[in-house]
């Protein structure tokens, strides 16, 4: 996340715009993994933005969104999937056991489309806040929840929360500043609701910490932070120490997963019972080169399956990209997809990117898959996939920290 080394757009449908809102929802639904016949919602703008050097053409998400709502729990969670319709093209998909949505199996090798900067920094008074980025985002009560870094220029890295309707939206969301809070510095957050307690939790660094609120909207209503991790199993490999957790759990434990900026990738584990706690038990499970194994990692539970899909950040030579990994058991071993592991044939980065306008980046970089599913079981559509993610204009040099980035959000098109 903290250091620095160094194509299908989306089709209207006319006709089903001007069907009554209710029949085009069932319609879409019906629709959106079917092989032979896609189905793309109109292209929805997100409004002019600018990076720091040049203007980009007005983004698009090339999606509707219809949402279809479950409850989880006694807290009355309103968990709705995000049912962006995209290009899905998916095969042997079905209804499972999931309910009325539809499932399709995680693809072989992943294709996207990319709407253009979705939002600019917003500094509060005396303050000049230079990036948007490492962005954690849930779907809750309609509305997409963010939680952000965001580098100050007048005195080091902080933490953003913004709320709001579609992406579109995001450009003139009110961005509150979390510095003077009681989260203080919300460096690469991760956000979940965890049923068993009924409570909402965000983990973040430096130093990883927890805090606890019924409330995640409210950004003033966290509790005091406590320690997330003991010990560092970092120690003696190089890197930052522990950087980007991120945190899963099963129906028996929760697990840790977080990077060094080292080419390791460390997980710790408890029961989830003792969940929020401490994690003390961590060690590296996965090691290759630095830049192949580098930071943002993350891990999602694919919905209507056993499949645990992992993607970590890597460094190329046409810039940051992520790789994907798959797991049956969030204990055992992670195994990286032949076809979504590579510079060439990433999960996400330049080689599997179409930009709905200008190409305003050349780094697919941290960020956070759209969960259907808010919990700690972390799921995710691969019906509807879409990943909210840092990028930035690549002509701006020089300080990390003052580098431009910028939220784009991917859809999946195949």
């Amino acid at each position: 996340m903290f250091r620095n080394h160094h194509p299908t757009s989306s089709s209207s449908l006319p006709v089903l715009e001007r069907l009554p809102a209710p029949l085009r929802v069932l319609l879409l639904s019906s629709l959106a993994c079917t092989p032979s016949d896609p189905d793309e919602g109109p292209d929805t703008a997100a409004g002019d933005t600018t990076t720091a050097s040049s203007t980009t053409a007005d983004p698009t998400t090339g999606a509707d969104e219809s949402s279809e709502s479950t409850t989880t729990g006694g807290g009355g969670v309103t968990t709705g999937g995000n049912t962006d319709d995209g290009e899905t093209g998916a095969d042997d998909t079905s209804t499972g056991d999931t309910g009325e949505l539809p499932v399709c199996p995680l693809p072989d090798q992943f294709s996207w489309t990319s709407s253009g900067p979705l939002a600019e920094p917003s500094s509060p008074p005396g303050h000049d806040f230079r990036s948007l980025k490492d962005f954690t985002v849930v779907r809750w009560e309609d509305q997409y929840i963010v939680y952000a870094t965001a580098f100050d220029a007048s005195s080091s890295w902080t933490g953003v929360h913004m709320t709001f309707d579609d992406w579109p939206d995001m450009a003139t969301a009110p961005q509150t500043w979390l510095g003077p809070l009681t989260l203080g510095a919300t460096v690469a957050p991760q956000l979940m609701y965890f049923e068993p307690d009924d409570v909402w939790v965000l983990s973040y660094q430096w130093g990883f910490k927890y805090a606890t609120s019924t409330e995640p909207n409210d950004p003033d209503s966290w509790t005091t932070p406590s320690p997330l991790l003991i010990g560092d199993p970092t120690q003696g490999s190089g890197g930052t120490g522990p950087i980007d957790q991120t945190i899963i759990c099963d129906d028996t434990d929760c697990y840790i997963f977080f990077a060094g900026d080292n080419g390791h990738i460390y997980r710790g584990s408890m029961p989830i019972g003792d969940f929020p706690g401490a994690f003390s038990n961590t060690e590296s499970i996965m090691s290759e080169g630095q830049f192949d194994l580098f930071e943002g990692v993350e891990v999602y539970a694919v919905r209507g399956s056993d499949q645990y899909l992992m993607i970590v950040e890597a460094i190329g030579g046409g810039g940051r990209y992520f790789r994907a990994f798959t797991s049956n058991d969030l204990g055992g071993d992670f195994t990286a997809m032949p076809m979504a592991s590579s510079e060439a044939t990433p999960f996400a980065g330049g080689n599997n990117v179409t930009f709905m306008g200008n190409e305003w980046t050349d780094d697919i970089s941290h960020g956070d898959l759209v969960r259907v599913d808010p919990s700690q079981r972390k799921e995710i559509d691969t019906c509807n996939l879409q990943f909210l993610y840092q990028g930035r204009d690549p002509s701006v040099n020089g300080d990390y920290g003052l580098l431009p980035y910028r939220p784009g959000v991917l859809t999946l098109t195949n």
